[in-house]
């Protein structure tokens, strides 16, 4: 059996997660800390960043499907106008 993970501080053993936009800094934090005493034992990005990379390569992918086709097109108006 494993034991819960407990504050450094107080050995409480809920956590919670607060968003924090430290000073001089320009981006939030997300801070993992105890419920009890407000001890930060971690930090993670306020962004899931996989999520914004799928969805940049999906937008990616779209932008160059819709040129594939502009250049297609392109193509056939080229060959229209030589005949």
């Amino acid at each position: 059996m494993t034991d819960s993970p407990k504050c450094p501080k107080c050995e409480n053993q809920d956590f919670e997660m607060a968003v924090v936009e430290p000073g001089n800094w320009r981006f939030k934090v997300m801070f993992v800390q105890c419920t009890k005493c407000k001890t930060v034992v971690g930090t993670m990005d306020y962004f899931n960043l996989s999520t914004l990379i799928h969805e940049l390569n999906e937008k990616i992918s779209n932008i160059e499907t819709s040129l594939q086709e502009i250049e297609y097109e392109i193509g056939r108006l080229k060959k229209g106008t030589s005949a």
